[in-house]
């Protein structure tokens, strides 16, 4: 029986989950966003300003959901400037535009928007204080009231596997696997090794694929830092309520450019059909990886088939890859297929 993980016949809608505006310290105003991201085929943009929650539904429309959402960040406390310190950054998104009362809420924290921050609504008490060490109970927290998390950009917050190691991703649905204004500022934030990791670990997370714009930079340069990462979301319709239970449920894939057309499992087999790539690689739950390559850059791929048959059990992923070095990183497909230990 075919079992598809992306088809070609669903509706797809393409996202932003992290973006920065004038709400914080992003250089564009929401409308200016709207523009930007809307002429360029997105239909959801999360605005997801720092240590703020603030409604802008106002610019939704038939065609584009302004996405209610925000970035919590937690530093670890100790000697030394900031930049020497681990820190957690969280995206939170919840299922209601309109609520926008943060839990965990402390109004000390940075701001480029001190005006915003006094104003604030909360849940609880205005001086909860965010201690890199009570990020279960901060996340939980939040999941309380309805809220879902992203872990942002490992490389630049000075994170490893060894750091996740006591986090609760009960209430976390994904991990950036890549963080498009941390790639061109120079930090290696490609991070599907850290990924793989914590799924190796027994997390059940999804990858996504963001921009995380702030637009210091102009359009046309190297350093502009929009319309870099995505994730394709398929949904049952363009509502915040519909694209918040699809994040829950996995049903979207991440890129920094390649589109995955289509994806599916039959009889041990897993097929693949995407836009022109160079390579296109499984990657396993075990020491044990598969790769199929363009004959030549004039012939780029843009199938590949795998056969699972000696696969170990646990999951399988494919990232594919194009000549530019950009990549689409698949959800884990996990399964006990026919392979023996």
């Amino acid at each position: 029986m075919r079992q598809y993980i992306i088809s070609g016949g669903d509706r797809y809608y393409k996202a932003n989950l992290h973006c920065h505006s004038t709400d914080s310290d992003g250089k564009m105003t929401p409308e200016e966003l709207k523009e930007i991201y809307k002429s360029a085929g997105y239909s959801v943009l999360a605005y997801s300003d720092h240590n703020v929650l603030i409604d802008h539904s106002e610019l939704s429309d038939e065609s584009f959901l302004a996405m209610t959402a925000t970035e919590v960040n937690v530093e670890k406390v100790g000697e030394g400037h900031n930049a020497f310190r681990p820190c957690y950054h969280i995206n939170f998104y919840h299922s209601d535009p309109h609520q926008v009362a943060l839990p965990c809420y402390n109004k000390a924290v940075w701001s480029k928007r001190r005006d915003l921050l006094e104003i604030q609504p909360y849940i609880g008490t205005p001086d909860f204080v965010r201690d890199y060490d009570n990020i279960n109970f901060m996340i939980n927290e939040y999941a309380k009231h309805g809220f879902i998390a992203m872990l942002n950009h490992p490389t630049w917050s000075q994170q490893t596997a060894e750091d996740y190691r006591d986090l609760d991703t009960t209430n976390i649905f994904g991990m950036e696997v890549y963080n498009h204004d941390c790639y061109i500022a120079g930090y290696n934030e490609i991070n599907d090794g850290v990924f793989d990791t914590l799924l190796r670990r027994g997390h059940r997370l999804f990858c996504t694929a963001t921009d995380d714009n702030h637009n210091h930079h102009p359009k046309g340069t190297s350093y502009w830092d929009s319309l870099g990462g995505f994730v394709m979301i398929r949904a049952e319709e363009l509502s915040q309520p519909a694209i918040y239970n699809a994040l829950k449920a996995g049903d979207f894939y991440a890129s920094s450019g390649p589109l995955i057309q289509e994806l599916y499992v039959e009889d041990d087999i897993l097929s693949v059909t995407t836009s022109p790539a160079a390579k296109i690689t499984l990657t396993t739950a075990v020491r044990q990886a598969k790769v199929v390559y363009a004959d030549s850059p004039h012939t780029p791929l843009n199938q590949a088939r795998f056969d699972l048959k000696n696969v170990f059990p646990g999951y399988v992923r494919v990232t594919v890859y194009d000549d530019r070095g950009r990549a689409a990183w698949s959800q884990p497909i996990y399964g006990e297929f026919s392979g023996k230990r």
